[in-house]
């Protein structure tokens, strides 16, 4: 019975190892990338501007690192598991994921090339709703 016991300790101190290392080595940009690639799987998405973006969105800390760095680190198991459950946890999930989602699509030519799922998604820069040009939605008034 005792040996059991330590195996099972054990197991567990190794795989809390295992997920502390992970989450150190985790950083925010590929969680974002983790997050984009498993909500946007449906369009074709431009690597260089999915990690330019990646970077920009990180470098202005509006999500918090720990959260990221613990989507990179938890990595395949985060991608198999479907959040669309009604709970607490699932409801913070989606709004930050939704959140960068949001974000990456306002910061790229997919609105202003009609929302076309066929056409590769490129990223033109961080989107500034402070800054009308960035607005994929203006159309300019014909005098």
């Amino acid at each position: 019975m005792i040996k059991r016991r330590h195996l099972l300790l054990s197991g567990i101190a190794g795989l809390a190892g295992l997920l502390a290392l992970r989450f150190g080595l985790a950083n925010d940009p590929d969680a974002i990338i983790v997050v984009l690639r498993k909500r946007l799987n449906y369009l074709k998405l431009d690597d260089t501007g999915l990690h330019a973006f990646a970077r920009d969105l990180a470098s202005k800390h509006e999500i918090a690192s720990y959260r990221l760095r613990l989507i990179d680190a938890l990595g395949p198991l985060y991608t198999k598991v479907d959040f669309s459950d009604n709970n607490r946890v699932g409801s913070a999930v989606r709004h930050g994921e939704e959140h960068i989602v949001t974000l990456f699509l306002l910061s790229s030519d997919f609105f202003t090339n009609g929302a076309n799922v066929t056409r590769t998604v490129h990223y033109l820069g961080y989107y500034d709703p402070l800054h009308a040009c960035a607005n994929p939605f203006a159309r300019q008034i014909a005098s």
